[in-house]
């Protein structure tokens, strides 16, 4: 009610007063108002012209402008425009803005944003001088600012009830549409699956009757509506769902279950019931109760009763209230149940069944009678099926097996009435007995699947109002009226509880018979949601007892399923009046500051909230007050006049712009409310204050936010708008920016891939700056959105203003794709398949992109190689399939697809289908005999085993000749030029003689077999045969001229082809016979006038067909092979014929349209002409220039041949011989006009600028073909210049191609052209260069001589390296004391550049990267300075300091001055005026720019040949004199290396010393310490091994004690003694062998115990080994522990138990033991100061390995810093490239360093056992051990053993049993257990199997490796490093460093880490791990032992 009250205050407000002015007229806003966003306009469907629909995006930016109309120029005045209107903006009836302009923008921001599903009203009031009020009112222009609001629904079926296949008609309603959103609708499982429909194609609102509830009608109503249809197929639960793309994401979903069409209603079954006495008789009934609810009953008339029942869930049983019991006792209730439904009118059914005797019937209402007999003894089971619709019938799927009587048999009944379906099973057991169930089920498209228990029980329920003047109200609710049959089913139970819930005031129960009639009374029946027709309603008095609302609880309950509680509070007492709210609305709520421009007007509007239920008068009222700051109060009786501010009695007050000043102010707002009913005033108030500052600059871009252009429309964009609201006066800076991505300009981070323009290299655009922007047409890609911001500053004051422009695509593209050759039925596969697909409406400017597929018969995309298969790729407007290609097609039929885009969007695709004719299959050929003589044997070639579809077939043998080796044409896939031998349909060939072979490929002779078909796609078969030369010259003589007379006979027989071919075969061998016997002088045979008779026998062959052109050429390719034997008539006889063939040569490629055999052919025609160039220049006084031209004019006609065959775009065609080259190329106008290289690497290049910009220019799409002559030699020896050539001869022709093919030779206007040099760097000269006198700066130069006549020189430097050179010019030879005449930076990357402006001349054209230019002026002013006519130059290049000493190859000098040199036609002499010296010339190539236009008006008739050449002469310059021994400093011998490396030797001598003694002491120190107080006696045995971990200070000074425990017993703590033998320290192994009394078993454990005696008593131990020595059996001990204690603690002790050898280790011991066992026996710097050292890899061996290593080390890095260094570098970047030359060198020393140490490792045997004494008595109570050395046990074996051979058996036996009376003294103390003690320790301690030992002398060869490596590294080392200077030493010393700590740090330890860790990637056991070390033989002297004892 408060918020009616609020908009009532408003409209009086807003009121105008009094009542009798007449009505106002209306006129259309003066403005439009528009809201583009990201995502486009949107809309809703209320929206029309005064009113537009915005989409919340955290900041919504409004765009307004003049209305169409607004602004008419009849209006202005005096040159004035109207004044704009002044608007009032208001969102949500509260005042946010106004405004005085005709454009601009509104922002708002995110606190302006509608809540969630809401949506906010911006209303904008214009009033203008044309239009004011009250007389005038403008039409209210109204902006909706709302999220996007989806709702997703079912729209039928509306009972939620969907069956399988049922369509399913699901419907969706937006708030917004956007031309860009789409909806993707996703069934979820159903048909269709997807569904993506565009947000404009919505639909007309559905009826209001089919949406699921009114308040999804009320909401859809106004929204966009769309709707999709699906069916399901399977059953369940599917999710349909709705996202919308192209937008913040919104996804909504709906589960939809999906029933079958059956629904299960109830099962029943009997008891065993007896077939004769017991028969069944059942009756059902379906009634409907009300439209949505049916009862079902059914009843046993026999009541034979047991029945067993079960119901669906959605099922309620229930009595019926209205139906008695059955009054007959023989009848039963079975079931009695009640469901829902659609609510369709059903009709009642009823029915009966009986089974009697085996035969069941059955009746439905009035229909027949149906009996089933079911013959219970002849079937085991039975189905029958049928429907009273359709008639009766039944089908009955029996089982054949005999009937049993044992297994009970079951017939089915399937019956179906209506929507009701039985299933009945009738199951008899031994014919006597049976059992009957029965299955309900309802058609589901019917039923509800919602049990009582699931679904809401719908209770309405009211409270009534309190009356005044009683203390009482009623609690009323309304139930749906329930049919007589199921009212009892319904109680109500009502309590009124305590104000606090605490206790019970009032309890009452109702029941259906306690209904009201017309309950409605009590209630507003405007509040009733329902129809009240259709309710009954109850109603409870409650007495008021208080003023707080009673809570009254409500339960429901119907039946016993299903009850529901309704919680309802009486309202007694009206509320009393308050004013809730008096707020100043602002966009933060704890804001007390508003900012305001002021030159924008603003308005203030106070949301006022008053709580009251009577009619109430307010009286709102505004003060405003200057103030300095908020804290300082206002002078509250001197308010501001308000006269100028409109509403200062109301709740909206607005502020017109410019009338209030800058500074603070206080707004005070107060309101008086009185109620109608009462005299109380109500007052409230609120304060804000408002600061007024400068006003932002208006950024203004015409057009809007948005705006869409065309393509091809030329457009703008105009800001010239912006304007400075606060003052007109100063100048406003302009900024354009432009992106594809409107997050850049958050970061205002410019991204490539978002860039607009291809010439945009940051955000802003391509002119940024000015007002006004003018875009030409087609100068954006068109199809997509541009987002342009102006960004305007005026001092510190900054504003943008953003436009989206989207660029339409252009009209759409046309393709005419058009066969060029190969255009039959089917595609020949051996000839090339070339076709045109021009789009028709593309410009080079939209650049479009083509793009062909090849696809094969099924539609598949073939991978297809394009760049080798095509001449064209698969990018280009043409396409050009190489011969050959489809020969061994995979599918009968191909298609070949094109797809064109543009830039602008537009894509066209056409595809072309073909088949492929398939060539013959293959067979097999053969020549017989398979070798022979040359002229003298006859061959015969024979094939067979060919077939094809397309017959007949024709055989073609050529014999290959050597034209394909000598001259090349590179579009010919394969080129098989040669002399045909035969062609015909016989697979055989005539006898015939054979050439001879190739004498380069061992005299193999190549015959081609070609098998075509019909249609002219052939198989080729190659033969390869060995043909031997004549041993006997003088036979050839008689075979020559047999063969002439034979093949003039036949040429002059007639027009046979036959005759013909063989004529030209027969012609072939006579000249392959004076080729051959050329150099055997044979007086019968003379050469000139043979070759001349032979070339007249070839004029008379026919060359009509391309066959008798093959021979005709092939003739003369043969006959002028030597050019010195061929006569002036020969040539000109061969220029005819040849020309004449040439002529053939069109006229048939022009009606055939084949260019593979066209351009086979073409290749010996060049031969032919390469052959006659050669003779005719073979003496150059006698050339013939007419020659010359003929042999010109038929290579034009060679070109126009195979011009026939290109297309525009392919690659470059190059027609190769051994003289000169023809390159071919065919582009479109736009392609090749203005082609200029971007690059230096063209050489013999040609670039043509054709003419353009009037009528007589070329369209774009014209086609152009560049023919491009190479001459290694000038062909025009006669005109001069000869010798000065030094270039290739260019000649150029260009011609316009036309639709037919015929060319139109042209001259372009201009044209760019690239000679290369011959011999390339012959002139160019190495200069010194090396560092100068002061090591500061390399230096190098030269001089030459010049006189006054000398013209401009140039020279170019030649480098590597990437420096800047400062270039000297010096008159004379003196350049150390005179200052330089001129000064030059030459530089790698830019132009040479004059230091002053004493050199720079107009006279150098050539420009570039190191090339200097001595201008002519320079010259001749330094040769005339000294008053002669010659003079020296000196030149001094300087760079930075790059080398150390002198260097020849570093720099390069070429000296040049060229002249371009212009031929027109043969008959002209050379010109040099019409091309000119280029800027692109340097010491490679020429760059001739020639004016042909202006020079040559026309093409002159009298000339036989359109060819222009060019050549480049060069001027002979002077010898040039190096100065590098007058500028370079002499570098003195640097003795560094040489103290390095005797300081290696020194170090390495003191540590051979200490490296000896150690290995010696080692070897002394090696034994297994055996405990004195061992007694002879002891049964047990064990030997004890201790291994000392490697961590820091990990040995132990403290007495150790030990105590072995066993299972069988334990032994007492032995002391293990070892003094004077070190042991138990850092990395140590200590064996000790211990005895015991008795065996102890096995050994699970045993016992440590430190005295902590000694300065460190701490011991790491890493783990044991105890070993029975007389059973062989150890046990592993991982201890890996800290045996640790202060030194005054007493001693303790440490328990550690065996490791199970079966638990793997854990993963870091095993890594730990295993790096630091590789650590001591691989790293090989580190094993030398091990503690101990294993194996015969002795320390002085690894010593002396270390030295060769690190000498080869540094060898190898001095080697590396003799090389060039081609780069410059600062000190810091020389110093890093140290250190990587160090790492580089020393993986280069790792082979040498494996090397040596596998020598020294693998070569050595076991060392001999060393021999020591005893150690001295131990006293007693020290417990001293008896330490035995190694060989003592050999004298104790060999003695017992003769001792053992001397004594009888019985003696030796007696001796041993002896115990007690053994003793030290006589010797046999350790004789009892010795045998087997001595034989355990040598297996334990011998070296491992697995490790290989080489050879002997392995060990020799290895130290003279080391000796050699040693001493040779030394020397050279020394002699590298004395020439050294000291800073090239000081790099070498840091690389070598670098390379040794990497070898030592680096290397060695990675490798031990790495295969460490690769080792631990597996579960590891203790026998992994190696246990014994010491590999030694050790034993017992028993004599030694004696002299001890005694």
């Amino acid at each position: 009610m408060a918020a009616h009250l609020l908009l009532l205050l408003q409209l009086l407000a807003c009121c105008p007063r009094g009542s009798g002015a007449s009505s106002p007229r209306l006129q259309p806003s003066p403005l439009r108002v528009s809201c583009p966003g990201p995502h486009g306009r949107v809309s809703q469907r209320q929206d029309n012209e005064h009113r537009v629909s915005c989409l919340w995006n955290s900041t919504v930016t409004l765009r307004y402008r003049p209305a169409p109309g607004a602004r008419p120029e009849v209006e202005w005045t005096e040159g004035q425009p109207p004044p704009p209107p002044r608007c009032f903006w208001y969102l949500d009836s509260a005042c946010v803005r106004n405004t005085s302009s005709w454009s601009g923008r509104m922002v708002l921001q995110a606190g302006h944003a509608p809540p969630p599903g809401a949506s906010s009203l911006l209303t904008v009031q214009c009033s203008s001088a044309s239009c004011a009020a009250p007389e005038c009112l403008h039409h209210n222009v109204s902006i909706e600012i709302s999220v996007q609001d989806v709702r997703l629904f079912v729209l039928w079926p509306q009972t939620h009830l969907i069956h399988m296949w049922q369509p399913v008609e699901l419907g969706w309603c937006a708030r917004l549409k956007s031309a860009r959103w789409q909806y993707r609708f996703s069934s979820g499982g159903g048909s269709p699956s997807t569904l993506l429909l565009p947000s404009g194609e919505y639909q007309d609102t559905p009826p209001p009757a089919i949406y699921p509830t009114a308040e999804l009608q009320q909401t859809c109503a106004t929204y966009h509506s769309y709707r999709s249809t699906v069916r399901y197929g399977n059953h369940g639960i599917h999710v349909a769902s709705v996202t919308v793309e192209q937008m913040p994401q919104i996804s909504l979903s709906l589960s939809l279950k999906v029933e079958p069409d059956l629904l299960h209603v109830l099962s029943i079954g009997s008891k065993l019931l007896s077939v004769s006495q017991q028969p069944l008789s059942l009756s059902w009934r379906l009634q409907p109760l009300t439209m949505s609810i049916l009862a079902y009953r059914l009843v046993d008339t026999q009541a034979i009763g047991g029945w067993l029942r079960s119901y669906s869930s959605f099922m309620t049983p229930s009595n019926f209230c209205a139906i008695s019991a059955p009054q007959n006792k023989s009848e039963i209730v079975v079931a009695s149940v009640y469901f829902h439904v659609d609510g369709k009118r059903f009709e009642e059914l009823s029915g009966e069944l009986h089974l009697l005797n085996g035969t069941l019937i059955l009746t439905a209402g009035r229909e027949t009678h149906t009996h089933i007999n079911l013959h219970p003894g002849k079937t085991n089971s039975r189905t029958y099926i049928f429907r009273y619709s359709q008639g009766t019938f039944y089908t009955s799927k029996e089982n054949n097996s005999p009937v049993s009587t044992d297994s009970p048999n079951t017939h089915t009944v399937f019956y179906q009435h209506k929507e009701l379906s039985y299933l009945l099973t009738i199951e008899f057991v031994a014919f006597q007995w049976y059992k009957f169930n029965m299955y309900l089920y309802m058609n589901q498209k019917r039923a509800l699947l919602r049990s009582l228990a699931e679904r809401d029980l719908e209770v309405h329920v009211f409270s009534s109002h309190p009356s005044f003047l009683q203390n009482f109200t009623y609690l009323v609710w309304f139930i749906p009226t329930q049919h007589p049959m199921l009212q009892c089913e319904w109680t109500f139970h009502l309590q009124l509880l305590g104000t606090q819930k605490d206790h019970i005031v009032q309890n009452s129960t109702y029941t259906y018979s306690d209904h009201v009639k017309d309950a409605t009374r009590f209630v507003r029946r405007s509040a009733l949601p329902f129809d009240a027709e259709n309710y009954t309603g109850f109603v409870a008095k409650v007495n008021c007892t208080g003023s707080a609302p009673t809570p009254a609880l409500l339960r429901v309950r119907v039946n016993n399923y299903t009850e529901k509680t309704i919680e309802a509070p009486v309202v007694c007492q009206e509320k009393k009046c308050k004013i809730a709210l008096v707020w100043i609305q602002r966009t933060d709520r704890r804001a007390i500051i508003l900012y305001r421009k002021r030159g924008e007007s603003f308005y203030l509007f106070v949301r006022l909230l008053v709580e009251c239920q009577t009619a109430i008068s307010v009286k709102p009222f505004w003060r405003i007050y200057p103030v300095r700051d908020t804290k300082t109060a206002p002078d509250w009786s001197k308010p501001m006049n308000s006269s100028a501010f409109f509403g200062i009695e109301m709740i909206h007050l607005t502020i017109p712009s410019n009338t209030l000043d800058y500074g603070l102010y206080l707004f005070y707002f107060t309101v008086e409310v009185m109620p109608m009913t009462t005299r109380e005033i109500l007052r409230g108030q609120d304060r804000i204050y408002v600061q007024i500052e400068r006003a932002n600059l208006m950024a203004n871009i015409s057009g809007g936010e948005f705006r869409m252009v065309g393509f091809s429309e030329s457009w703008t964009l105009d800001g010239s708008a912006s304007s400075d609201p606060d003052s007109q006066e100063g100048s406003i800076s302009f900024t354009w920016y432009c992106t594809r991505d409107l997050r850049d300009y958050n970061t205002m981070k410019f991204r490539p891939e978002n860039k607009c323009h291809p010439s945009q290299k940051d955000l802003r655009w391509l002119t940024p700056s000015g007002p006004i922007q003018r875009m030409a047409p087609e100068s954006l890609p068109g199809r997509s959105i541009y987002y342009f911001r102006l960004v305007i500053q005026k001092g510190r004051r900054i504003s943008h203003a953003d436009q989206v422009v989207e660029v339409a695509a252009g009209p759409p593209l046309h393709l005419n794709v058009a066969c060029i050759e190969n255009c039959g039925s089917t595609l020949i596969p051996t000839e090339r398949f070339a076709l045109s697909g021009k789009c028709l409406n593309c410009k080079p400017i939209n650049k479009p992109v083509y793009y062909w597929s090849l696809l094969s018969g099924s539609g598949r995309e073939i991978s297809f190689d394009w760049s080798s298969k095509t001449s064209t790729g698969r990018s280009g407007a043409y396409m050009s399939i190489h011969a050959l290609t489809f020969t061994r097609a995979t599918s009968p039929s191909y298609t070949l697809h094109l797809r064109v885009s543009t830039w602008d969007g537009r894509t066209s695709v056409y595809s072309r289908k073909f088949r492929v004719n398939t060539p013959p299959r293959a067979g097999r050929c053969n020549l017989n005999p398979r070798r022979g003589i040359a002229f003298l044997t006859k061959f015969v070639v024979r094939c067979k085993g060919f077939s094809g579809s397309n017959l007949p077939l024709t055989y073609k043998v050529i014999v290959a000749s050597n034209v394909p080796e000598t001259t090349k044409v590179t579009s010919v896939v394969e080129n098989t030029f040669g002399t045909i031998l035969y062609f015909g349909s016989e697979p055989k060939s005539p006898l015939s003689f054979l050439p001879p072979g190739a004498p380069s490929h061992r005299n193999t002779l190549t015959i081609y077999v070609q098998v075509r078909d019909s249609l002219g796609a052939f198989t080729q078969v190659t033969l390869h045969t060995s043909i031997r030369n004549p041993s006997n010259p003088q036979l050839l003589p008689a075979v020559f001229h047999e063969l002439l007379a034979s093949a003039s006979s036949l040429s002059t027989a007639g027009p046979k082809a036959g005759d013909n071919l063989r004529a030209g075969y027969l012609a072939y061998l006579a000249a392959s016979i004076l080729n051959y016997v050329k150099t055997v002088p044979t007086p019968q045979l003379p050469q000139a006038k043979l070759r001349e008779t032979l070339i007249k026998t070839a004029l008379n062959i026919s060359v009509k067909s391309i066959m008798g052109v093959n021979q005709v050429v092939a003739v003369l390719a043969a006959v002028t092979e030597e050019v010195d034997k061929v006569n002036i008539r020969s040539q000109g006889l061969a220029i005819a014929k040849l020309r004449e063939v040439t002529g053939i040569l069109k006229t048939q490629r022009n009606q055939i349209h084949w260019s593979e055999e066209a351009e086979i052919q073409t290749s010996g025609i060049l031969r032919c002409l390469s052959n006659i160039l050669r003779s005719d220049l073979t003496d150059l006084k006698n050339v013939s220039a007419d020659g010359i031209e003929q042999v010109l004019s038929i290579m034009e006609g060679v070109t126009e041949v195979a011009f026939r065959g290109k297309v525009p775009g392919e690659i470059e065609t190059l027609m190769e011989t051994k003289d000169w080259n023809i390159t071919l190329k065919k582009d479109e106008a736009w392609n090749t006009a203005n082609a200029f290289p971007t690059s230096d690497t063209c050489r013999n290049c040609f670039y043509p600028t054709l003419k353009k910009g009037n009528v007589s220019g070329f369209a774009q799409d014209t086609v152009f073909s560049t023919a491009i002559f190479e001459f290694d030699k000038t062909p025009f020896p006669w005109l001069g210049y000869t010798a000065e050539i030094r270039t290739m001869v260019l000649g150029f022709k260009m011609a316009e191609t036309k639709a037919n093919g015929d060319l139109v030779w042209i001259v372009p206007e201009r044209a760019d052209i690239f000679l290369a040099r011959k011999g390339n760097g012959s002139t160019t000269f190495p200069l010194i260069m090396g560092p100068d006198t002061t090591e500061s700066y390399t230096t190098g130069g030269f001089r030459f001589e010049v006189s006054r006549n000398t013209t401009s020189i140039y020279f170019q430097i030649t480098t590597k390296l990437k420096a800047t050179f400062k270039v000297k010019i010096f008159t004379g030879a003196n350049v150390t004391q005179a200052q330089p005449t001129a000064l030059f930076i030459a530089s790698h990357n830019m132009s040479t550049v004059a230091s002053g402006n004493e050199t720079a001349s107009a006279e150098c054209s050539i420009e570039g990267p190191y090339i200097v230019c001595l201008p002519k002026s320079l010259l001749t002013a330094i040769a005339q300075a000294n008053g002669t006519d010659r003079q020296n130059i000196s030149i001094v290049l300087e760079t930075r300091y790059v080398v150390r000493y002198p260097n020849r190859r570093l720099v390069g000098i070429y000296v040049f001055n060229d002249r371009c040199l212009f031929l027109d036609g043969v008959g002209s002499p050379w010109s040099r005026d019409t091309c000119k010296v280029g800027s692109k010339t340097d010491w490679q190539k020429v760059h001739c720019a020639c004016d042909t236009v202006q020079k040559l008006r026309s093409v002159s008739a009298q000339t036989a040949t359109n060819i222009k050449f060019l050549a480049a002469k060069v001027v002979v310059l002077p010898n040039t004199v190096d100065l590098g021994r007058n500028l370079i400093a002499h570098i003195p011998r640097n003795p560094l290396t040489l103290i390095t490396v005797a300081s290696i030797f020194a170090v390495y001598f003191l540590l051979c010393i200490w490296a000896i003694l150690k290995d010696r002491a080692e070897k002394e120190i090696k034994y297994i310490m055996v405990l004195p107080d061992n007694s002879p006696s002891d049964e047990g045995s064990y030997l004890v091994t201790l291994y000392t971990g490697s961590r820091c200070n990990a040995g132990t000074k403290a007495a150790v004690a030990l105590q072995l425990i066993g299972e069988d017993g334990k032994s007492k703590f032995r002391c293990l003694w070892h003094h004077p033998s070190p042991a138990f320290q850092r990395g140590s192994t200590d064996c000790f062998l211990i005895t015991t009394k008795k065996a102890l078993g096995d050994i699970h454990s045993f016992r440590v115990r430190l005295n902590n005696d000694g300065s460190s008593p701490s011991w790491f131990l890493s783990r044991a080994e105890i070993e029975n020595t007389f059973t062989r059996k150890a046990w592993s001990f991982m201890c890996r522990k800290w045996l640790s204690c202060a030194k005054d603690d007493p001693p303790q002790e440490w328990k550690f138990s065996v490791t199970d050898p079966r638990t793997p280790l854990p993963k870091i011991d095993y890594f730990l033991i295993n790096f630091n066992k590789r650590m001591i026996d691989y790293h090989l710097w580190f094993s030398i100061f091990a503690p101990t050292v294993t194996g015969a890899f002795t320390r002085f061996q690894r010593l002396s390995t270390c030295l060769a290593v690190i000498l080869f080390n540094l060898l190898v890095n001095i080697m590396f810093f003799n090389t060039d260094k081609n780069e410059e570098s600062p000190i810091y970047l020389r110093y890093l490239r140290s250190i990587a030359v160090g790492i580089e060198c020393a993986l280069l020393t790792i082979p040498v360093e494996m090397l040596i140490i596998a020598l020294f490792k693998y070569s050595q045997k076991e060392p001999t056992p060393v021999v020591t004494k005893m150690y001295p008595e131990a006293k007693p109570e020290f417990w001293n051990n008896c330490v035995l050395p190694e060989k003592v046990a050999n004298v104790i074996e060999t003695e017992e053993q003769m001792i053992d051979a001397k004594s009888p058996p019985g003696a030796t036996s007696s001796r041993r049993r002896s115990k007690s009376s053994s003793s030290y003294a006589d010797g046999s103390i350790f004789l009892k257990r010795r045998k087997s003690l001595s034989s355990t320790i040598r297996e334990l301690r011998k070296t491992p199997a697995t490790e290989p030992v080489l050879w002997w002398w392995c060990v020799p060869v290895s130290w003279a490796l080391v000796v050699a490596i040693t001493t040779l590294s030394s020397f050279l080392i020394v002699l590298y490093g004395l020439s050294y200077g000291y800073q090239t030493s000081r790099e070498w010393l840091i690389a070598s460093g670098a390379s040794f700590l990497q070898n030592v740090l680096l290397h060695s330890i990675l490798k031990s880490v790495l295969f460490s860790a690769l080792s631990t990637t597996r579960p590891r056991y203790c026998e992994d791990i190696t246990w014994v070390t010491q590999e030694k033989h050790v034993e017992i002297n028993a004599a030694e032992g004696t002299k001890r004892a005694g």
